[in-house]
């Protein structure tokens, strides 16, 4: 399932790749992985949706992958 983040423009976002933070936002889960996060700038105000199943093919954001069978 994604997880919808409301992002500013010019702020620097930390976005989970891991698919252990449980907010999409990293908050360090990673390090126990060989992941590392992304870091995300964006250019406008919108809502991300960063994937939380880590199966997309658009990491750190969803593609809709997790609604496809394993």
């Amino acid at each position: 399932m994604p997880y919808a983040i409301e992002v500013k423009a010019g702020l620097d976002y930390w976005l989970c790749v891991c698919g252990k933070s449980g907010t999409g936002l990293c908050n360090g889960s990673h390090k126990t992985t060989d992941k590392t996060p992304s870091k995300y700038t964006p250019t406008k105000d919108e809502t991300v949706y960063v994937c939380g199943c880590t199966r997309t093919g658009n990491s750190p954001f969803c593609d809709g992958t997790h609604k496809t069978p394993k």
